[in-house]
């Protein structure tokens, strides 16, 4: 039975993006948004024939690999040669979401059990993406239907943010803010295509494998067991560190493998989600995620005004922090500039990078300041 359960997960995220390709309205969504649901109508309608273990133990495992896989492709040294005011707006971007989390965090400090583990989480995946979140969560041992509600109510409340900076964004707030400057050195706006190659794939596999590997060897070298939070940041750190070489950052093959990974998860842990326990806390919970947002959005255009940041860069980089790199093209194409496409998409792997650092920080800070 278990093998049959690891197979249907496996099997359900090509299912669902050749869906994707082929029915519009599912696209809307995201490939992500699909597994959770698939995994809570799983968990929920077919509860008795899931291996709960089996779960929980496949989902700690994906998250180790999925995020070196990801941060194989950052390209550090080429990201620190962007304009100043690209890095300045990014980095107004994490500064933003660390306040709003913070301050955010005594307001709700008496409704919400495991606030500073939320404040972590959120401050994860609004500076780099899903994959931040979930590796937070897992290391800092949320509950899991927490987590679910978190991440439920993070897609309905920014899909509200997404939707302003397709639709109304530019023509709203670009009068305020300088014109971007159009560079010659800036002309690598070509899209990548990503495709999957099965000898890349596999030595990147086996690359991931080493880093997690190491990362639990160091947390048992330093704790003498496994402790969550040092395996994080060791398959973060190696997993840059590991992107300063060429041929491994070229394995195009190991960001698809990643994602892939990181659907398998959503699928896993949507399965665990109980919807008795997500309805006691929900309305705590869609506001804190609501008011983060909103003081985190706001800060950051704020910054950038002060800072003199043109409009495209200032929105490009705070899409790059908020949703990660999967949304660039989009909005790139809705402010007709394709030059920041890869500044875009570079700020996106550099949020995957800083993220986890900056999101478990955070929730340490939020928990020293409460206690």
């Amino acid at each position: 039975m278990g093998a049959l359960q690891v197979s249907i997960f496996i099997l359900l995220p090509f299912l669902l993006m050749e869906g994707e390709k082929r029915l519009k309205w599912m696209s809307f969504f995201g490939t992500v948004v699909w597994c959770y649901l698939i995994g809570i109508l799983i968990g929920n309608l077919t509860p008795d024939l899931l291996n709960k273990e089996l779960t929980n133990s496949l989902v700690e495992v994906l998250i180790l690999l999925a995020v070196p896989l990801l941060l194989f492709s950052l390209d550090l040294k080429k990201w620190m040669r962007n304009t100043k005011s690209t890095i300045t707006s990014f980095i107004i971007s994490l500064v933003s979401i660390s306040i709003a989390s913070v301050s955010v965090s005594f307001l709700f400090k008496n409704d919400l059990k495991e606030v500073w583990k939320v404040g972590g989480m959120l401050v994860g995946v609004y500076s780099g993406g899903t994959v931040n979140m979930s590796a937070i969560g897992k290391s800092l041992a949320i509950e899991n239907e927490t987590f679910l509600l978190v991440n439920a109510a993070d897609i309905f409340v920014s899909s509200f943010y997404m939707l302003f900076v397709l639709m109304a964004a530019k023509k709203l707030l670009s009068p305020y803010f300088p014109k971007f400057q159009s560079s010659s050195e800036n002309q690598e706006t070509k899209e990548v295509e990503l495709g999957f190659n099965f000898k890349e794939g596999g030595k990147a596999l086996l690359l991931s494998l080493i880093v997690a590997g190491s990362s639990v060897g160091l947390s048992f070298l330093f704790f003498n067991k496994l402790f969550a939070p040092i395996i994080l940041m060791g398959c973060t750190s190696l997993g840059i560190l590991f992107s300063f070489s060429s041929k491994i950052r070229n394995l195009k093959s190991s960001f698809v493998l990643g994602e892939y990974l990181l659907y398998i998860f959503c699928i896993g842990l949507g399965s665990m989600c109980d919807f008795r326990e997500v309805a006691v806390n929900a309305p705590s919970i869609v506001q804190y995620v609501t008011l983060v947002l909103l003081i985190a959005i706001s800060l950051h255009f704020i910054g950038a005004k002060l800072f003199k940041i043109d409009f495209d860069t200032a929105i490009i980089t705070n899409v790059a922090a908020v949703f990660g790199p999967a949304f660039i093209a989009p909005v790139a194409r809705t402010l007709g500039n394709r030059e920041i496409i890869v500044t875009g998409l570079t700020c996106g792997l550099m949020g995957y990078a800083v993220g986890n650092y900056l999101g478990l920080g955070i929730a340490e800070l939020i928990k020293y300041f409460l206690n």
